[in-house]
């Protein structure tokens, strides 16, 4: 559950995901995974783990997830290729934080991680402060009322982080576009709101420099895309 795949530096596939009431790494063996070597990165508790997985600017894995058992955001810095061994930080613990995390390197080297604070009903994000994230600083994106669900995170052509996301009380398809690379402030906008839209996002910026999200349709049970006709 809840599985995260990224390609490490070595190039062969690494895989975040739940198991067992943990926290899990499996890293491949080869390029088309048909053996790979799981790693207990830690036992989290039982309830949803929400993890994803980046390489960090120093050439290891960085995972952010939902400690299942206090409810709080939490980030695994592996100390090696395969996360056999690993160092854990708790960015938030206030509420209950840390669902439908998402995790990229900003062009500062560093991890900005966004994420649902179910608590006050809200988008936030983590900017990590060190390499290994063990703090980070914490930024309300989007309020009030019900947003930051399915959230994904990528870095724009202009080096700042976008944040695709679901707005719970408008059942609608949000973006927000951080101004500084702390996403300390951020502009939003609506880019669906015909029915129940935007949950499951999942985002890339195109050749083109734009951003494209990938999204479910409630409604009429359809996959969507929304491209951005801007940067």
């Amino acid at each position: 559950l809840w599985n995260s795949v990224t390609i490490g530096d070595d190039g062969l596939p690494v895989i975040a995901y739940e198991a067992n009431n943990s926290l899990y790494l499996a890293h491949c063996d080869d390029v088309s995974c048909a053996t790979a070597t799981p790693s207990l990165v830690e036992a989290t508790g039982a309830g949803d783990l929400h993890a994803s997985v980046i390489i960090g600017s120093d050439g290891l894995p960085l995972i952010s997830y939902r400690s299942s058992t206090e409810n709080d955001l939490k980030v695994a810095h592996c100390q090696t290729v395969d996360c056999s061994t690993s160092a854990k930080a708790i960015l938030e613990s206030a509420g209950d934080v840390g669902e439908f995390t998402s995790i990229a390197i900003g062009t500062d080297g560093l991890g900005i991680i966004s994420y649902y604070d179910r608590t006050n009903g809200n988008l936030k994000v983590a900017h990590c402060n060190t390499t290994s994230c063990s703090s980070a600083t914490v930024t309300a994106v989007d309020s009030p009322g019900d947003l930051g669900q399915h959230t994904a995170v990528a870095i724009g052509s202009d080096g700042l982080a976008r944040i695709s996301y679901y707005d719970a009380t408008n059942s609608a398809l949000k973006l927000a576009r951080c101004t500084n690379i702390t996403c300390s402030t951020s502009t939003v906008d609506t880019l669906d709101f015909n029915g129940d839209v935007g949950k499951q996002t999942s985002m890339v910026i195109g050749v083109d420099g734009r951003v494209l999200i990938s999204y479910f349709d409630a409604t009429s049970n359809d996959l969507k895309v929304a491209h951005c006709e801007n940067n």
